[in-house]
Parts: C-alpha cells; sequence; structure tokens
C-alpha cells in the first residue's frame, strides 16, 4: 500500500482536536481510573461494549502512519524519540477510541441507529479497507473483514450521532459576541503612578509616548474579542470608538488605560464567529461524553494495553482506515 497524505474526514478532525486536548484515558472531563476486570482480549468497556485490541492495533497503525511522517522524511527511526511519540500516539488512540465508544453508547440510549443503505455503504467501505492490508497489516492488527465492518459500524455511528449533535447547535453568532478589535494598551500595577498616567493623558499627552514609557505589559499592541480581560476592562473597552482613549481601569492586577484604533476588525471578527460555533460544536460533544461518564460503568484492561505496541515494521504502510470510510459513508448534506 502506498503511502500518502489523505484528506482526513470532518469527524476525524474533530475528534482529534479533542484527543489532543485532553490526551490520556478521559472520558469527559475527568480521568477514568479503570479496573482490570475486562476480558483478556478486551482493551476497555464502557457499559455493555467493549472494545477488542483488533480495533486499537488498527487504529495505532493508522495513527503512527499518518502522525509519524512528515512530507518524506518517516519519524518513526531510531534518530528520533519513538519513545515518547508512541507514548503520545497511544494516548490521543485511547482517548478517540473511548469517545467513539461513548457516543455509541449514546446512539443506543436515543435509538439512532443506522438505516440498511448506510449499513451497505458500510459493508462496502469495510470490504475496501480491508482488501488494501497486506499481509504484515494483517498480521499485526489480526483482524478479520467482519472486524472491520463492525468497527466502520461503530466509527460510521459515532459520526451520526455527532452529525445530529452539530443539527442542535446555535449557528447564529451576534456581531457583539465575535467582535474582534485592535487597540493599544497601557497597563501599570502602581496606583499613584497610574493617576499621574490619568491626567496627563486628559491633558492631552500622547498615548504611545506614555505607553512607551510606563507599559508594563509586553507589548503595546493588542488584538483581542470578547472573555480576554476581566469584566471591568470589556466593559469600558467595547463601549469605545476609533481613536478614543479610555479613562483608567482599575481590576485586581493593576491599572488599565485602552486607546481603541478599530473597534470591529471585519476579518478576524468573521474568522471568530466560526471559532465560536466550532467550540458550541465541541462542547456539545463532551457534555453527552460527560453524561456517559457519569451514568455508565467503565473499566480498562491495563495490562493489555501496556503491552499493545507499535509494530515499526515498514512493511505496514496503512493510513487510510478513516478516509476509506468517509468516501463511502457522509452524512453531512
Amino acid at each position: 500500500m502506498k503511502q500518502n497524505r489523505k484528506r482526513m474526514p470532518a469527524f476525524f478532525v474533530v475528534l482529534l482536536l479533542v484527543c489532543l486536548m485532553c490526551t490520556g484515558c478521559h472520558i469527559g472531563e475527568r480521568q477514568v481510573y479503570f479496573a482490570s476486570k475486562s476480558g483478556s482480549h478486551t482493551v476497555f468497556k464502557i457499559g455493555q461494549l467493549a472494545c477488542p485490541r483488533e480495533e486499537a492495533r488498527v487504529y495505532l497503525a493508522n495513527y503512527k502512519n499518518l502522525y509519524g511522517r512528515v512530507y518524506d522524511t518517516n519519524l518513526w527511526t531510531e534518530s528520533y524519540d519513538t519513545e515518547t511519540m508512541e507514548d503520545s500516539i497511544k494516548d490521543a488512540v485511547m482517548s478517540h477510541l473511548t469517545k467513539v465508544y461513548a457516543l455509541n453508547v449514546y446512539a443506543m440510549d436515543q435509538d439512532i441507529s443506522l438505516t440498511e443503505a448506510e449499513q451497505d455503504a458500510v459493508d462496502k467501505a469495510a470490504e475496501a479497507y480491508y482488501d488494501s492490508l497486506n499481509r504484515a497489516e494483517r498480521k499485526y492488527t489480526g483482524v478479520s473483514k467482519k472486524d472491520i465492518r463492525e468497527m466502520y459500524s461503530r466509527y460510521a455511528l459515532a459520526e451520526k450521532v455527532y452529525i445530529q449533535l452539530l443539527s442542535n447547535v446555535d449557528e447564529n453568532v451576534s456581531e457583539d459576541e465575535a467582535r474582534i478589535m485592535d487597540a493599544n494598551i497601557l497597563f501599570v500595577t502602581d496606583g499613584t503612578l497610574a493617576q499621574n498616567i490619568s491626567t496627563q493623558l486628559k491633558n492631552g499627552a500622547s498615548f504611545d509616548r506614555l505607553a512607551s514609557t510606563y507599559n508594563e505589559a509586553e507589548t503595546t499592541k493588542v488584538t483581542f474579542g470578547r472573555n480576554t480581560y476581566d469584566k471591568a476592562v470589556e466593559d469600558v473597552v467595547f463601549q469605545l470608538e476609533d481613536g478614543e482613549v479610555s479613562d483608567l481601569i482599575q481590576t485586581e492586577d493593576g491599572y488599565y488605560f485602552f486607546e481603541c484604533v478599530d473597534k470591529y476588525n471585519e476579518e478576524l471578527s468573521e474568522q471568530n464567529k466560526s471559532a465560536i460555533v466550532s467550540q458550541r460544536q465541541q462542547q456539545a460533544m463532551e457534555n453527552v461524553i460527560s453524561t456517559i461518564e457519569t451514568e455508565y460503568y467503565s473499566d480498562f484492561n491495563s495490562k493489555l494495553w501496556d503491552k499493545l505496541t507499535i509494530d515499526p515494521d515498514e512493511n505496514i504502510t496503512t493510513n487510510s482506515f478513516f478516509s476509506t470510510l468517509e468516501e463511502y459513508v457522509s452524512f453531512r448534506k
């Protein structure tokens, strides 16, 4: 199988981002401390769903090849810190898998399932991916075509749940909520100095000159949106017009002065609208996963997981597990 850089499905990308932010074995916001009651070939259980070691190996192999190569450079060599890289990949894989299984538990609770047509597409994807595996890859993963079909069914159902969750997310973001502004800042910690600066500004002193002389912040030019500074700062700054200078603003950290350069950076504000919607979408998924975490028992076979390693065999090049499913199944309109 040829090594290539494939376009990552949107659902995979979102899950990956969440996993990289929350590496380690987590469901929801809390780390899960598992017992070792899972079967000898089961990596973990969430409710009645059990993740087999073969599925973990498929994910490990694909993660290795998707993120262990930069252009033509194979990072999976002795010249790189492969031990640390393996630990990071295993953390991300475990976080990814537990989220897929949690979304499947949610699907069972909500009576969400794949349609006959969707399952047929999943079966075709499974056949295509299994046929792409060479002898070394099949030996390492230990998977059968039936195993891949079941893995794809779980992943497709998780994506279906995710898309339905997205449909319930409010995508309307007001201009004020998304607003990004450009400003000059002057921050000091001494109250007496702050009063002196305030007097000079009222008497017509140059903001730039005072900022270059007294500013204790890392920079005198800032670009920011909501929830960047204390509410006391926001209440004043977001009322400023272009070219207007604020009065002294006192916070627990010290004393601020702002000069508004552009009260609405249009390009960045539009980008921020998309970022806010993405945050809402991620939060919707995390809320579901957190609910599953509190309502269902989770069990982790740490001994088996510790024994699972990423095979450095150069013949194991599979990297299309996620993209192959995307070619056959999509829940986006």
